[in-house]
């Protein structure tokens, strides 16, 4: 069963298994991916906090190190009225956050030609009784001046953006293809800063991409640093086979990635610990919307992804209530239940 075709698994196995026997003769269900239009889904229910939309699918970024425009096709955007529909249902059955997402979510509406993602959020942000509003991993080439300022309107997008980083290098950035360099990727951090008191930024970046110096890797460390992530997801690079980082010239040895790997993860844990403790000072009264419950200790996000823990005496799935933020053991702030 082919990308396409993920919804005909259920009435496949069915079939299946009303035989009662092995299929001698299997079928197959694929088609070319380039051909697909979005794929008809929706959910009309959640069993967690936060409820995970898919508005977007397909990339056309062809970058060096991936196979998923391969895997995924062109962009595919659901049309405007079934996201809003969605969401809709999703609010009035008591949902508090909703995350957009897709393969390239700043993608969303290229293919449409009638609406662009800072439209769709717009008109998400007039659902009656919409809560918060969080994006999937965003392009720093797509945050600009436009963008931010129609996003930092809005009262439900959170405060946190994901940003698809990859280098702090602008060299490395360029033998990935990447759309932006450094300064570009540092100036959409900015600008988000600029308009939206107390944003948040989280970020993915690959160690050991092909012929990495020990200087671009410097330089990676070093915006990590300036950018101060509240995290970053380090992982070494490895080959895909049919890109064409697989088949460069300069392969880092697995032994140098890992080295790599833990350094700029320490760096990471430094300063995220530092951003919560200066976070605590700038705000110490949160909201924060509580998602899991043990051994009598709740635990959620703020709007800006800050995770907390209290004690209470019962679980506080769902709810949002006002904490103070006491302290923090550098990956999870702790506070009491005003």
């Amino acid at each position: 069963v082919g990308n396409t075709k993920k919804l005909s698994v259920a009435t496949s196995l069915s079939e299946l298994f009303a035989k009662g026997q092995k299929n001698a003769d299997p079928k197959i269900f694929t088609e070319d991916i380039n051909d697909s239009t979005f794929e008809k889904m929706s959910i009309t229910r959640f069993d967690r906090t936060r409820a995970y939309v898919k508005i977007e699918d397909g990339c056309e970024n062809r970058c060096a190190y991936c196979i998923i425009p391969s895997a995924r096709g062109r962009i595919r955007s659901k049309k405007p009225s079934d996201v809003l529909c969605e969401i809709e249902g999703l609010v009035k059955s008591g949902c508090r956050e909703v995350v957009l997402t897709g393969i390239e979510t700043t993608s969303y509406g290229k293919d449409l030609g009638c609406v662009t993602l800072a439209d769709m959020l717009e008109e998400v942000d007039k659902i009656e009784g919409i809560g918060r509003v969080r994006l999937g991993s965003l392009d720093p080439s797509m945050i600009n001046k436009s963008f931010v300022e129609r996003i930092s309107a809005l009262h439900s997008i959170a405060p946190h953006f994901h940003l698809s980083l990859q280098s702090g290098s602008s060299r490395i950035l360029a033998l990935m293809k990447r759309k932006y360099n450094a300064d570009q990727a540092m100036r959409a951090i900015e600008l988000l800063r600029e308009n939206m008191e107390g944003v948040q930024f989280t970020t993915d970046v690959i160690v050991g991409f092909p012929d990495e110096t020990e200087e671009d890797f410097q330089q990676t460390c070093d915006f990590v640093k300036r950018a101060r992530f509240l995290n970053v997801h380090v992982f070494p690079y490895s080959k895909r086979t049919g890109t064409l980082a697989a088949a460069m010239k300069g392969q880092i040895p697995e032994d140098v990635k890992r080295r790599r790997l833990h350094e700029l993860e320490q760096i990471v844990d430094e300063v995220r610990e530092d951003v919560l403790k200066k976070e605590i000072l700038r705000n110490p009264c949160r909201e924060v919307l509580f998602e899991t419950y043990k051994d009598g200790v709740a635990q959620g996000h703020t709007s800006e992804f800050l995770e907390v823990a209290v004690n209470s005496p019962r679980p506080l799935h769902g709810i949002i209530s006002e904490v103070d933020l006491m302290g923090t053991d550098g990956g999870v702030c702790y506070g009491e239940l005003k």
